[in-house]
């Protein structure tokens, strides 16, 4: 698998170095190559679909024969094989996320935020992606029609149910992001309401 960190402006929108959510910084190649007959079928194809990074760990997960799925309490990702395999995967992504920490950055004191108030997020759907800053309002590209993302739409009426809805999915990834990695799904599963079968006892004389 060959890949990056993250994309360099290079010059484009007059910056140098990343930070921030245009297309240039936050669209990284990502080449896989499977020697396995499964991939044949889509052997030197181009797929459309989102990925991101966190894809990584639960495909090489599965591709050395382990079982991702059984890491879900840990892993954010899924695995790519089903992909490369030309499996029909339904649903795969609907929005792909990246977020950023401008914390050491002089923009933080410009802008008279304390140092954990310096977070960014963005999320698209290929398409429409969303940048929201927080303590600013959201921002809204349509990469169609602006790939150069100098148009912010996030105040035209006619884009709000575009922008409430890239909001609100970056609302939901935030609340599913994993907190309980010590303890599986399924044994959280199994051990549900069975205290008192363990010996525990509460509230109870």
């Amino acid at each position: 698998m060959l890949t990056s960190d993250h994309g360099d402006y290079l010059g484009d929108h007059w910056l140098g170095e990343k930070e921030m959510f245009h297309e240039p910084s936050v669209r990284i190649p990502m080449i896989v190559v499977d020697p396995r007959r499964e991939a044949d079928s889509t052997r030197g194809s181009r797929s459309e679909q989102l990925v991101e990074a966190i894809d990584l760990v639960p495909t090489f997960v599965d591709a050395a024969g382990g079982d991702s799925r059984a890491l879900d309490h840990v892993l954010e990702g899924r695995s790519l094989l089903p992909l490369v395999s030309g499996s029909k995967v339904e649903p795969w992504r609907r929005y792909a996320f990246s977020e950023a920490d401008y914390a050491w950055r002089p923009a933080r004191k410009e802008l008279g935020l304390a140092p954990d108030e310096a977070r960014a997020f963005m999320v698209t759907d290929g398409r429409w992606k969303s940048v929201h800053y927080q303590h600013h309002r959201p921002q809204l590209f349509d990469l169609a029609t602006a790939p150069q993302e100098l148009t912010d739409l996030a105040g035209e009426s006619c884009h709000a149910e575009t922008l409430e809805r890239l909001e609100k999915a970056l609302q939901d990834w935030a609340l599913e992001r994993r907190h309980r990695i010590t303890v599986s799904n399924q044994r959280v599963s199994e051990a549900t309401g069975s205290a008192h079968k363990r010996g525990y006892l509460f509230g109870v004389w």
